[in-house]
C-alpha cells in the first residue's frame, strides 16, 4: 500500500471487549498517537446471560436430552467487533482517514474480515497483536513494527 507522506492515518486496537482508536499526528517512524474514540463492552460472565438451566428434550424411548443454550457471553463479544468495524467502515467511506492499522488477537480479525467494507478493504493494514491493555507507548512501538513488516 503506497501511501502519501501527508496521508491521515488511524490505528485501531481492539479485542472482543475492549476497542481504542487513535489518529496519529506524528510520523510514521515517531508517532504520536492522540486518541480519537474509545469503546468498552460492558459483558457480564456467561452464567449471568442465562437465568436457569438448560431446557430437555424427550427423545422416543423415554430418554431426554439437554438442550444447550448458547453462549450469550461470546455473542455479546461478536456483536461488539461487528459494531466496532461497522463504526471503521463508515469512517472509511466518509474518508476520516487515508490509512487505518488494525491490531487485533487473530480470533478477532478472523470475526472481523468478513464484515470489512471494500472503501475499509483499500485502506486497512491489519496485524495480528492483542494490544488494547498496553501503554500508549507500548502501542506506538506495535504501530512502527507494524509498518516495518
Amino acid at each position: 500500500m503506497s501511501t502519501p507522506i501527508d496521508a491521515i492515518t488511524w490505528i485501531a486496537a481492539l479485542d472482543g471487549g475492549k476497542a481504542l482508536i487513535w489518529r496519529n499526528e506524528g510520523f510514521d517512524d515517531q508517532p504520536n498517537l492522540k486518541l480519537v474514540d474509545q469503546d468498552e463492552l460492558d459483558n457480564p460472565p456467561a452464567h449471568d446471560h442465562s437465568s436457569d438451566r438448560p431446557g430437555r428434550i424427550s427423545k422416543t424411548g423415554g430418554a431426554r436430552s439437554a438442550v444447550e443454550h448458547a453462549d450469550g457471553h461470546m455473542q455479546a463479544k461478536h456483536d461488539f467487533v461487528q459494531s466496532m468495524v461497522g463504526r471503521l467502515n463508515r469512517e472509511a467511506e466518509k474518508g476520516s482517514f487515508d490509512r487505518l492499522v488494525l491490531l487485533a488477537p487473530a480470533h478477532v480479525l478472523g470475526e472481523a474480515r468478513p464484515h470489512y467494507s471494500p472503501a475499509l478493504k483499500d485502506k486497512l493494514l491489519e496485524r495480528e497483536r492483542d494490544v488494547v491493555n498496553q501503554s500508549t507507548d507500548k502501542i506506538e512501538a506495535q504501530f512502527v513494527a507494524a509498518l516495518a513488516e
